[in-house]
């Protein structure tokens, strides 16, 4: 056993003859993982368990990272004073050293829980023993909590599935089980402690502080109350009705909760999908920026596909079943409970916007088919589309839905618009560097008097061609009073500027004058 190094709290060791698929040595990195995070850990830790004394440099423990272990993976001998040690199962096998790395991060943190159990065991707190099933389920709770990724690499399939899939025994909520060897009680612990934790929206430190010789006790220490078996389980077995609940893909399933207090997520990201492909070109008459005299300039529009991926997720739901809507037309056929991948296709109407220099921004409505794929599992739905052949800038309206499998027929809904930019313009070199040099010198005078990121964005996006004017009027009313700004030390260039931006956005100096004023009092109301 070699020594890596020594910190105000732990020796760490490894077994150098633990050889890596590729024949290397590997517990050393293994090693070095655990050694940057332990005195972290222990800080927060002990902290949780309220312990100032009995560890430190007279009273380290000693880190042994040591073959896998035939079950488990890892173990430790109780608080022994200077005598105290954990041995972590180095995950030979495992070539991600990663991955390895964040596993035994874990196994650490959860051996590490039991050693300061047992410490204030032997100082006249008997709760969270580690040899019972509640100490066992607090131990895989903090694992989880702290590396939450080694837990899931290293684990699997979550803990608190063996109770949810057995008859669901109570019995170990009033009488912790003398063992933390078995999954139906440990399970049962596990999820009762989240139930503590998220439902009831109780910390770490504030369960393991209320510790009683039971979890019904612990829950009556917390909560003033008797009813921990009636509650924990009317609740569960509403959610996760016995018998017909799947397998959770969590340990967490809380908080389960009803009306409008659930809510669903959605998140979208575009992607390109394939190379893009040139559809038109031609030259056009133009200026790249309002100090340019006008010029004949090639312009290019090309296709770039995009496949469209959509996540919603959920927050008080138990076991979700969501649904699709596309520009308010449901997806057919929809998601499948149990099945990962269900693909169809759809028509819906939309907006596409097509991109032409000569005729800029030029929008209809039309038909769009859409292409999609869609799966889901305990608590997500991933909505895969792209639109083939549509080619522009295509409106649309996401809308992801979530009901109870099992507890209640309401139904929570959340929408996001989108513009799947299947289009692009782009010009000839020369017109880019023909607005650079344009556009220079007067930046240069503005700069002197005018300290705005959002003016300087305007200016450099003004529209001509005005294909971009969603941009400038997004900033306009800031803008505005920028320039007004810049009329009291340039005003030949300030009157420039707003005539520009008047002819642009087809508004009179006037509007723009006044928007610029609106903004000036807001500033001073706020001031």
């Amino acid at each position: 056993m070699q020594t890596l190094g020594q910190t105000a709290h732990f020796n760490i060791q490894y077994d150098e003859t633990l050889l890596g698929p590729d024949g290397n040595p590997n517990a050393i990195s293994r090693a070095q993982r655990v050694m940057g995070v332990c005195e972290a850990e222990f800080g927060l830790l002990a902290s949780w368990y309220k312990i100032t004394d009995g560890f430190g440099p007279d009273n380290r423990i000693t880190i042994q990272m040591v073959a896998d272990f035939a079950a488990g993976g890892a173990s430790n001998n109780g608080y022994k004073g200077s005598n105290t040690t954990i041995k972590i199962g180095n995950q030979t096998a495992n070539a991600n050293a990663i991955a390895a790395g964040q596993s035994s991060c874990m196994s650490f943190v959860a051996e590490l829980v039991e050693v300061l159990a047992s410490y204030r065991n032997q100082h006249g707190n008997a709760a969270w023993n580690a040899s019972k099933s509640d100490g066992e389920g607090l131990s895989l709770l903090c694992a989880r909590e702290r590396f939450g990724t080694g837990y899931s690499l290293f684990f699997g399939t979550p803990w608190v599935n063996s109770w949810l899939q057995s008859s669901r025994d109570t019995q170990w909520i009033n009488a912790s089980e003398n063992t933390d060897k078995n999954p139906l009680s440990f399970g049962l612990s596990l999820l009762f402690l989240y139930y503590l934790k998220n439902q009831l929206n109780h910390s770490i430190p504030d369960i393991i502080a209320a510790g009683g010789d039971s979890l019904a006790q612990t829950y009556q220490n917390l909560t003033g109350k008797s009813d921990a078996t009636a509650a924990f389980s009317q609740l569960i077995n509403k959610y996760f009705r016995p018998g017909s609940t799947p397998q959770l893909a969590t340990e967490n399933p809380f908080p389960l909760l009803e009306g409008l207090r659930r809510e669903v997520k959605l998140s979208l990201d575009p992607e390109p999908e394939g190379k893009p492909f040139h559809v038109d070109e031609g030259v056009a008459l133009t200026s790249p920026f309002f100090t340019c005299p006008k010029d004949l300039y090639k312009w290019f529009v090309d296709s770039a596909p995009k496949k469209v991926t959509c996540v919603a997720t959920v927050r008080g739901f138990g076991l979700p079943i969501y649904r699709w809507r596309v520009n308010g037309v449901d997806l057919n056929p929809p998601a499948q409970l149990d099945q990962p991948n269900v693909q169809g296709s759809i028509t819906v109407q939309a907006t596409v916007t097509t991109d032409h220099a000569a005729q800029p921004s030029t929008s209809a409505l039309q038909d769009v088919l859409i292409n999609y794929g869609v799966g889901e599992d305990d608590f997500s739905s991933n909505l895969v589309f792209d639109l083939p052949g549509v080619v522009g800038h295509v409106d649309l309206s996401i809308e992801a839905s979530a009901s109870e499998r099992f507890a209640s027929s309401d139904v929570s809904w959340t929408a996001q618009n989108i513009t799947v930019d299947n289009e692009s313009l782009h010009w000839e070199a020369r017109y880019y560097a023909d607005r650079e040099r344009c556009m220079k010198p007067f930046l240069d005078v503005a700069a002197r008097y005018v300290r705005s990121d959002p003016f300087f964005s305007l200016v450099k996006s003004l529209p001509d061609p005005p294909q971009e004017y969603t941009r400038v009027i997004r900033e306009l009313t800031q803008a505005s009073a920028q320039i007004a700004t810049l009329a009291q030390h340039a005003p030949d260039q300030a009157r420039e500027l707003r005539h520009a931006m008047s002819s642009a956005l087809g508004i009179t100096p006037a509007v723009l004058d006044e928007l610029g004023k609106a903004n000036t009092k807001a500033v001073r109301a706020a001031e």
